[in-house]
């Protein structure tokens, strides 16, 4: 009759047993863990990558917002457009256009485009019209991020016997 019990076998035989292991199980979990690091890797470069998207979208929106409120500044100022008919281009720059870092750079062009048809009016009758374009640049120095985004205006008035300029 076999004393022993199902588990247990002589001190021998054990010593034996372990003699033949391959390590098999060691290679399995070394390779295991070798692809979970790969995951965790791969999965830290996509956050990151992520995150700067995320950042450079944010930097394009505020160099554009300052540069449409910048222009939109500008032409609310009383009388630019007509102290710029029949003048040179003017560049002005905007200190205080949204900027919210001290390397943000904001500035506008202002030029004269000449006649145009009033629109609605009788051509040659005593309402005349000029163009306008209010070119804005915002440029983010340290992201390397700039906008220039360009609004056309049309001023309206009375009509110049002279011809224009």
């Amino acid at each position: 009759m076999n004393t022993q019990g199902q588990g247990s076998c002589h001190p021998l035989q054990r010593r034996q047993n372990l003699r033949h292991e391959s390590g098999a199980v060691l290679m399995v979990a070394m390779v295991m863990i070798f692809i979970i690091s790969i995951l965790g890797i791969s999965a830290m470069r996509g956050a990151t990558l992520e995150g700067q998207l995320a950042n450079n979208s944010l930097q394009k929106t505020i160099t554009f917002q300052s540069a449409e409120s910048s222009t939109d500044m500008l032409l609310a100022v009383d009388n630019v457009l007509e102290d710029q008919i029949c003048a040179d281009d003017r560049t002005f720059d905007m200190p205080k256009a949204n900027q919210i870092a001290d390397k943000q750079n904001t500035s506008i062009v202002l030029q004269d485009g000449g006649e145009t048809l009033a629109v609605g009016f009788e051509i040659g009758g005593p309402v005349s019209a000029r163009r306008f374009v209010a070119t804005g640049s915002s440029t983010l120095a340290g992201a390397n991020t700039s906008t220039t985004i360009a609004q056309g205006v049309v001023l309206l008035g009375a009509s110049d016997p002279t011809g224009g300029c």
